[in-house]
């Protein structure tokens, strides 16, 4: 029996965003995005990484102050929210990856990873 791979990969593409798990982080992906509060945290945060990044004022003022922003953020329903989701999608692929690799009879995930050769 001949399986047409693509369409195999196709219709689990469908199932995974058919699922609530899937549905559920695409949400908290949507009201992260239109939170004026995180996304202001957020960009205060990319400000300290970046001026980390090229060294540029007190590395020590900068992480602590990285340190409080990155606190706040976790404290956002809205970012715990979408940990959540992002823990249950996560979940998910595990049990994706489980039904793959006994239908394969190899462990799928460590045999999918690129090598350095291609």
């Amino acid at each position: 029996m001949e399986v047409d791979v693509g369409l195999a990969i196709r219709e689990l593409v469908e199932a995974v965003r058919e699922t609530p798990e899937f549905r559920a982080l695409w949400e908290a992906a949507r009201a992260i995005n239109h939170d004026e509060a995180v996304q202001d945290l957020l960009q205060q945060i990319r400000a300290h990484q970046s001026a980390l990044q090229w060294g540029r004022g007190d590395g020590a003022e900068h992480l602590r102050a990285l340190r409080q922003l990155q606190a706040q953020l976790e404290a956002y329903p809205s970012v715990q929210a979408y940990r959540a989701a992002e823990s249950a999608v996560r979940a998910l692929f595990q049990e994706v990856d489980e039904a793959i690799s006994r239908a394969a009879g190899v462990d799928f995930a460590a045999n999918a990873r690129r090598s350095c050769c291609g």
